[in-house]
Parts: C-alpha cells; sequence; structure tokens
C-alpha cells in the first residue's frame, strides 16, 4: 500500500475546521492518519477523501484506464470549501 501526501492548496471562500493552503496530512501503509505538528483534520472532509484515498493506494492494481491514476485534486463536502492535493509519496 502506497503511502500517500494530502494537502490543501486552496479555501474557496470557507473552512469551518480553519483549515489553511499548506496544511498536510499523510496516510501511512494499510490505513493509518499521520497529521504532523498536532493539527487536526476535518471529520467531514475525511469521510469524503477515503474511498478515494484507498483506491489511491492501491492504484498499482487497477487497469491502466482508470480515473484513479489522472487524478490528483479532490473537494470537501461544503461547495465553498477546501481542495485538497493528493500526492503518492
Amino acid at each position: 500500500m502506497r503511502d500517500l501526501k494530502v494537502e490543501v492548496i486552496k479555501v474557496k471562500e470557507r473552512c469551518g475546521a480553519k483549515h489553511k493552503p499548506g496544511d498536510v496530512f499523510y496516510i501511512r501503509g494499510l490505513g493509518m492518519v499521520e497529521i504532523p505538528g498536532n493539527k487536526k483534520v476535518c471529520l467531514y472532509a475525511l469521510a469524503s477523501l477515503v474511498p478515494f484515498l484507498t483506491a489511491k493506494q492501491r492504484e498499482d492494481e487497477l487497469p491502466q484506464d482508470d480515473w484513479i491514476a489522472e487524478t490528483t485534486e479532490l473537494a470537501c463536502p461544503d461547495p465553498k470549501g477546501v481542495i485538497f492535493k493528493i500526492t503518492t509519496i
């Protein structure tokens, strides 16, 4: 399972969890979330990202034409909220 870096790259208008561009957290190995600096991550945003993150960790097992490989940015459920960039480490 690949490790992933999840970074806030933009707050469209607001973020109730006070995320700011540059905030990061990591998905490690078999489902471990690492949040540096004793910061927090929004549960609602995390819940919306988890299905994608799970697939992204197993990207090499997916068909070559799967959309997961070409997708690197996702939004939280609030349409005026946060855009995250997902990078394979």
